[in-house]
């Protein structure tokens, strides 16, 4: 990412609007990109009616071409709020009652945004260049957090459909990987399974081939034996998976499956780096296609970081491999036989 230019030139406009008697606030710096710096900027806001200066608790950033756009915190609320969800959060989180900008994405030349909205989640479409609102906000549930502090991911497929990662509900008991817009019927995960999800932190999202990649980290199931383990994964779902029938997965992913991320040190003990903080977009490195994790081992362990390599190819093909199962609630995991399952693996046999 090249350098950008100094707070004062930096700052274009930030919006505020009300509407529908709903608050929902967009809080965007654009920054044009400069050839040369000698300093790097640090973006600051400025408290309602005061010079005072305050952090902006950066979210998210996207480019588009030379321009960077900012997503953070607006910081003044209304003087009246009058959504009842708003007066729970101002009674007991003040310090988050403010819109946090979690998705920021390129659509169709303008961009598509979604913010907390003092924990009532809202999305809405924007120009880039005088960052005004276009049509109606939407729904932000499945699609932004309600809380800041909970991860998210989001992308635009090429199908035009936006994929999310994130949690549907105030407390973040329901974990959910959410397809919806486009011409695609809206499909979820399985709500409240352990065995789909278990307290996932979403680091990144990606599309490859047909399929849309997930990668995150969560409480592991196989290991239930012993003291919560935290490991990392990935996993992947279909395009233009149609979801299942009234009888079985109605409105819900035919096609998901997610695998260990593996990052370790061999040798006669793998020494494992289970936590994934971030990973890069998909690169081209000596003819294949690869990403780039960064990970980390937990607290309770020996400290020590890592950057692993994981050839797409390689990981596509994991997907085709053994499952593993779990036969009763005592019992630990073990592979599931080739002929135990089920042919084709997919609902639907094809996935474009």
């Amino acid at each position: 990412m090249g350098k950008v230019a100094t707070p004062s030139s930096a700052v274009r406009e930030s919006l505020s609007k009300d509407f529908n008697s709903q608050f929902f606030s967009l809080c965007l710096f654009v920054c044009a990109f400069t050839p040369v710096v000698r300093r790097y900027p640090v973006f600051l806001g400025r408290a309602h009616r005061s010079a005072q200066r305050q952090e902006l608790h950066i979210q998210t950033v996207l480019q588009v071409n030379r321009t960077l756009y900012i997503g953070a915190r607006f910081t003044p609320l209304p003087s009246v709020i009058i959504i009842s969800f708003c007066l729970v959060c101002l009674f007991f989180l003040q310090g988050e009652c403010r819109n946090f900008i979690k998705v920021l994405l390129k659509q169709d030349g303008g961009l598509f945004v979604c913010g907390t909205n003092a924990f009532n989640p809202l999305c809405a479409n924007y120009t880039r260049d005088s960052l005004e609102m276009v049509g109606e906000p939407i729904s932000g549930m499945a699609r932004c957090p309600y809380d800041p502090r909970h991860a998210n991911v989001a992308l635009f497929a090429g199908n035009g459909s936006l994929f999310t990662g994130t949690v549907t509900d105030f407390l973040a008991i329901d974990a959910v990987i959410y397809r919806s817009l486009g011409d695609s019927p809206a499909l979820r995960t399985v709500k409240h399974d352990s065995k789909w999800f278990r307290e996932p932190y979403f680091v990144s999202a990606m599309e490859w081939g047909p399929h849309i990649y997930f990668f995150f980290r969560e409480m592991a199931m196989e290991f239930h034996h012993l003291e919560k383990v935290m490991v990392s994964r990935v996993a992947r779902v279909c395009k233009s998976d149609l979801g299942g029938s009234q009888r079985v997965l109605e409105k819900q992913w035919t096609t998901f499956l997610k695998a260990r991320l593996n990052c370790s040190v061999p040798g006669d003990s793998h020494f494992y780096f289970n936590l994934l903080h971030a990973t890069s977009g998909i690169i081209r490195m000596q003819g294949r296609d690869v990403i780039l994790g960064l990970f980390s081992t937990p607290p309770n362990s020996i400290p020590g970081s890592a950057v692993c390599v994981f050839d797409m190819q390689q990981l596509a093909h994991v997907f085709e491999g053994r499952f593993k199962e779990q036969k009763s609630p005592e019992s630990i995991w073990t592979p599931v036989p080739d002929e135990a399952v089920p042919k084709p693996r997919y609902y639907y046999a094809k996935c474009m």
